[in-house]
């Protein structure tokens, strides 16, 4: 077995001699038999992509022909360094996500991906240290083997410019749980985020989209058509479908409903109804902010210092550079976290908003379903326009009734 490891930075030669530089990178096709198509070499700003047909020799150094030509990538082509070296695949038999620590080669009949190692030898393997742990270990009466996962048995999170199609292995994809498939697609860019929730039904695609922060699932239903975002809404919670239809223009909003059965069509109109209820009233300015980038340490300080007059705080909100909501952090939580560790590490990116327009009933009911005390609310841009507490909103309720 030949691991990427052995292989990365070796010396690529001609045949009469003539350096090109070293070995940057391999390119696979991703599909059933993942073939090495070519390799890559030659300074980052301008790399050379060589096929393997002019591949003579590979020992001591990669030798290729004198002949030999450059050329680009084909679809369903994908690099081993750039796309999953280090990347988060599927573990498909495991149901879980895990990370790519090297890539396993098989050398005959022909050069291919054979899979991947996920284990510790994976990551010592690079610094040349898995023979000395190795040892080590034996001594400790300690058995350490490479987790090792066939390529037939895993599933590229990552896709190269959108155009890989992925196997669906016979519904595993859809067997990880909504939340923890949600974490990772946003992780991902959107043209990938597209691809992976088409390989879903409908029912777990709309899972998965309501457990995506609020500004991902408007970038995605922007993408989809009408017909296409009647069937996720039809299978979404109420309260969410509600939440996302209020973001649309009034003539896409009709045209979606169109899609919709009677039945839920008219569910969705009277809650939609009632999303002429002001919520704006109920904001209060109350509010602890961080940026991403602050350490634990930093905001307990900070709040220790910026928060006397507060009568409760319950969260930490994390705006970017933008001032757009980009995670919360529950106090408990922050004051679990070492001193040092920045808030973009343990914040939770999936954040449970309200819009102006959100009904005060659909609020409530959203504090009840995620057991929160307060919620942010936010504007056209994503920008923090404030708080809505649960005293705040039933008092609100009371009044009414």
């Amino acid at each position: 077995m030949l691991y990427f490891s052995e292989l990365k930075g070796k010396r690529v030669v001609t045949e009469s001699g003539i350096a090109l530089g070293k070995l940057r990178d391999l390119v696979f096709l991703a599909q059933t038999q993942p073939f090495v198509t070519k390799l890559v070499t030659g300074p980052p700003k301008k790399p050379l992509i060589i096929s393997l047909t002019h591949l003579t020799r590979l020992n001591t150094a990669i030798i290729v022909s004198d002949t030999f030509t450059t050329t680009g990538l084909v679809e369903n082509e994908l690099y081993v360094n750039k796309n999953v070296l280090d990347q988060q695949i599927i573990d498909i038999k495991g149901n879980k996500v895990v990370r790519v620590n090297d890539v396993a080669l098989q050398e005959k009949p022909d050069l291919m991906i054979a899979g991947v190692d996920i284990g510790i030898i994976g990551v010592l393997r690079w610094f040349g240290l898995d023979e000395t742990f190795g040892k080590i270990f034996r001594l400790l009466g300690v058995t350490v083997t490479s987790r090792f996962l066939s390529w037939a048995d895993i599933q590229p999170l990552a896709l190269s410019r959108g155009k890989v199609v992925l196997r669906k292995e016979e519904g595993k994809l859809a067997q990880l749980r909504p939340e923890d498939l949600a974490d990772h697609l946003e992780t991902m860019g959107l043209r990938n985020v597209i691809h992976i929730i088409a390989l879903l039904d409908d029912s777990h695609a709309a899972r998965v989209i309501e457990s995506l922060n609020v500004s991902y699932q408007q970038n995605l239903f922007k993408e989809f058509s009408a017909e296409r975002s009647a069937k996720i809404i039809e299978s979404m919670d109420p309260d969410d479908a509600v939440d996302i239809l209020l973001t649309f223009s009034l003539r896409r909003r009709e045209h979606v409903l169109s899609h919709l059965s009677e039945a839920r069509r008219q569910d969705l109109t009277e809650l939609l109804r009632l999303s002429d209820t002001p919520i704006g009233g109920l904001i209060t300015s109350k509010y602890f902010t961080a940026t991403p980038e602050e350490t634990a340490m930093t905001i307990r300080h900070r709040i220790r210092m910026e928060t006397g007059d507060f009568s409760t705080l319950a969260y930490v909100y994390a705006l970017n550079k933008q001032d757009q909501l980009v995670g919360v952090i529950s106090l408990h939580e922050l004051l679990l976290q070492p001193n040092d560790a920045a808030l973009y590490k343990f914040m939770n990116p999936s954040v449970v908003v309200l819009h102006l327009t959100t009904p005060l009933e659909i609020a409530v009911k959203r504090m009840f379903k995620y057991k929160v005390e307060a919620l942010p609310v936010i504007g056209p841009d994503k920008e923090l326009l404030g708080i809505v507490t649960i005293d705040g909103l039933t008092e609100t309720i009371l009044r009414k009734l």
